[in-house]
């Protein structure tokens, strides 16, 4: 076609300007005519030939869209009956006039929703399945959170025939269970209250015994990792047994039946009273706790999972490790699936949750975490509890206000000040996490290779590890630190906190304490002296358990001390074994070594008292003392050396009279040749116990010269209860510094390129205070 051309065939027709609604979803032309188009005339639809715009001929109504309506609808019912709920109990100003101004129930025509209605049920939906993000959901069976992630269909549960129960809250009452003890007159001590109302009748328990076990128990026992909060304890259990028996008794987070039992069936060894404290009669309250599991787990809260980590830690300190573990693992897996690790701040928002329900959460995740820990150390495992490496989950939160109630226990006396419970928990957590790496790479070790890349990086890691341990000290709050000028106005759980963190630098350098130091892997870096480390952390360990000893004797002492006392016991083996090595005797050395592991013993001895684990633990040292340390040292020193080698005095502890499960001397297989660790150099004859012990002891391993070869004399990978399994592993001389690993893969949460999880831990460096 000639430029300029134009043909009247190819024109382009002018667009209309609107077509009508069925040449729309046809998608084809319309030739706009009005009131009915071409089209539609031509196919018979004039009926339907609309011109208006019509969204659901574009965008129909889906049922996921009435049902995102029903829930937002619900959501709001059930905020506005609890609003209403908090508006009825105001007593500052007349609500009860507006209340009638509530609407009426309306109802919405199908007609009424926008696109943008459309368009955010949608979006939600979308979001509902593709977002990867942990949920808690309002769960109606019980009426509480439940945790449902991504690849959970039950967090797309239809409840569109259901509504969201308004929570059940407490009236607000400043009344609380008061405890009579010594000092406190009894009609002020909550008289009315029906507080063996869930306790079994066999029991012959009277209010006064009763009360003075859970104070012993919140001063020395709970406090540690926080397992029950004295305070709401006692509120709730005073909300719980002031109503009639006739009545429903109201929801209560920190108080149940089952907690109450379970507690009272550990912490009765406390109990003065022999008959408490006698193991068939505290069976009586673990046997109540456990036939109440049924009805808590109907509607689990955070009382269950502290009830049932009370039961695990009765069944494991009476042998029972099975059963231990069995309700100690019902417990982390309950705790996971309320939801405990996520943050709950929306239902805050919401007005579903308090400010109080989320911070006992938060502590309830954390108590279980670390009680996990000492869990994993004291049976020698992974931790399998709920993780703390989400950056999303807070430390534990620091209540100023309670921290400022004082402490007080008359008998040690000490003048009352600030508890800080939950500073000190704070700390502890945070201390727990490194404690978690530790037992990670400690087991790793197993692993070992003989490829230096493998040993250089677990090297650097062990480093990164120690590192974060002084970050810690060197952080740790002025008012939780001791000192020797403070140390005997200190309060247990302040003990605690500073025994926890010597027992953790043992356990991450006792592995390698026949390496004298670690090689330099990088410029600028300072050599790890593990034996130097290992004899520090020892003696502090054994100075603060004396200090407790004078301050509030070692019955009173929560169960992770046994294994503290344990640890510092192994070094000086350790360092009395290491004393003989060469060819001249550090006899200073071997004394000083001797005398403290019988004093690691009798302090064992002392809390077998109370935790009859402890009994075990000390047959365990005494055996290794005994039976293998003892034989290798005198064939090792002439018999004039021995003549000449003469015990230093230690003080005499007092006394001890054994109760329940607690150890009779005259039973023991070592009674009949124990008299002094320096007194009878032959090798001991091992009379047959009465029964044999649960723990093992039959397992010991044969210590042998330090010309055999292993990196530690527990053994690597082992650490409290490295005699329960039969020794393996080769043994260097302690003088070689030579480490000859089997295998090792570094743990898969380890990267050498990451820092460690403080903000800034190289700031502050220095090896902690050695008061």
């Amino acid at each position: 076609m000639p430029k300029g051309a134009s043909s009247s065939t190819r024109a382009r027709k002018p667009y209309v300007a609107q077509a009508c609604t069925v040449c729309r979803a046809k998608k084809s032309k319309c030739d706009g005519v009005k009131p009915f188009c071409g089209s539609c005339v031509s196919s018979g639809r004039e009926s339907e030939c609309l011109w208006g715009r019509d969204v659901a001929a574009r965008k129909p109504r889906t049922e996921a869209h009435f049902e995102a309506l029903r829930k937002r609808a619900n959501s709001l019912q059930a905020y506005c009956d609890l609003l209403e709920t908090l508006l009825s109990k105001c007593v500052c100003q007349d609500v009860a006039s507006n209340l009638p101004l509530r609407p009426e129930d309306l109802d919405v025509p199908d007609g009424g929703s926008s696109s943008s209605e459309f368009m955010d049920s949608d979006e939600e939906m979308a979001q509902d399945l593709t977002v990867p993000a942990q949920r808690l959901k309002m769960d109606n069976d019980y009426g509480g959170l439940l945790r449902h992630g991504l690849t959970s269909p039950f967090r797309l549960l239809n409840q569109r025939n259901q509504q969201l129960p308004p929570p059940e809250p407490l009236e607000y009452t400043t009344a609380s269970y008061v405890l009579l003890v010594d000092g406190v007159n009894p009609d002020e001590a909550s008289p009315e209250i029906d507080w063996s109302r869930h306790l079994p009748p066999e029991v012959p328990l009277d209010r006064k015994e009763h009360d003075r076990i859970l104070d012993v128990s919140f001063k020395f026992f709970t406090n540690w990792c926080f397992r029950v909060v004295p305070s709401l304890f006692l509120k709730d259990m005073y909300a719980a047994l002031s109503v009639p028996r006739c009545q429903q008794p109201p929801r209560t987070p920190q108080y149940s039946p089952m907690l109450h039992n379970a507690l009272l069936a550990l912490c009765g060894i406390f109990s003065d009273d022999p008959r408490i404290r006698d193991p068939k009669t505290r069976r009586h309250f673990a046997d109540t706790a456990q036939g109440l599991l049924e009805a808590e787990c109907r509607r689990p809260d955070v009382s269950l999972v502290h009830a049932l980590a009370f039961l695990g830690t009765y069944h494991s300190n009476n042998s029972d490790r099975i059963m231990g573990e069995l309700y100690f693992g019902m417990c982390s897996r309950i705790s996971v699936s309320l939801g405990l690790g996520i943050d709950p701040k929306v239902w805050v928002k919401s007005g579903l949750l308090s400010h109080q329900d989320m911070v006992n959460r938060n502590w309830a995740y954390w108590t279980i975490f670390s009680v996990d820990v000492c869990w994993a150390i004291y049976f020698g495992r992974e931790s399998y509890g709920p993780p703390a490496s989400r950056p999303t989950i807070p430390l534990p939160y620091v209540d100023i206000e309670a921290d400022q109630v004082p402490w007080h226990h008359p008998s040690a006396n000490i003048p009352p000040q600030p508890n800080l419970l939950t500073l000190t928990f704070r700390e502890s957590s945070a201390l727990y996490v490194i404690a978690n790496k530790i037992v990670d790479t400690v087991n790793g070790l197993q692993r070992l290779s003989n490829n230096p890349q493998d040993v250089l990086k677990i090297d650097d890691h062990v480093t990164r590890i120690d590192l974060e341990l002084n970050t810690w000290k060197s952080r740790l709050p002025q008012q939780l630190d001791i000192t020797q000028s403070n140390k005997m106005r200190s309060t247990p759980h302040k003990l605690m906190l500073h025994c926890q963190y010597w027992w953790c630098s043992i356990i991450m350098h006792q592995p390698f304490f026949n390496r004298r130091t670690t090689p330099l892997t990088r410029p600028g870096d300072s050599e790890v002296d593990h034996v130097k480390l290992c004899k520090r952390a020892a003696e502090n360990i054994m100075d603060l358990v004396e200090t407790w000893s004078s301050l509030y004797s070692l019955r009173y002492v929560p169960v992770p001390m046994l294994q503290v006392v344990f640890s510092a016991g192994t070094v000086f083996v350790l360092f009395a074994l290491q004393a003989t090595a060469s060819l001249r005797i550090a006899h200073g050395t071997l004394k000083t070594s001797l005398a403290q592991v019988e004093l690691c013993i009798r302090y064992l001895d002392e809390i077998s008292q109370t935790w009859s684990a402890a009994g075990r633990t000390a047959d365990i040292l005494r055996a290794t003392l005994d039976e293998k340390l003892k034989p290798v040292i005198s064939r090792r020193l002439s018999p004039k050396s021995i003549e000449e080698l003469t015990p230093p005095t230690t003080p005499e502890l007092p006394e001890m009279e054994m109760h329940g499960t607690g150890h009779d001397l005259s039973t023991l297989a070592y009674a009949s040749s124990y008299q002094h660790p320096l007194n009878g150099w032959t090798e001991p004859t091992q009379t047959q116990s009465q029964s044999p012990d649960p723990m093992g002891t039959e397992w010991l391993p044969e210590l042998l010269l330090p010309n055999t070869n292993t990196n530690g004399y527990m053994g690597v990978g082992q650490t409290f209860h490295s005699f329960l399994g039969p020794f393996s592993g080769q043994i260097t001389h302690p003088s070689s510094g030579e480490m000859n690993p089997a295998s090792y893969m570094p743990p898969p949460a380890y990267d050498a390129n990451s820092g460690a999880v403080w903000d800034d831990p190289y700031s502050g460096i220095g090896r902690s205070r050695h008061f």
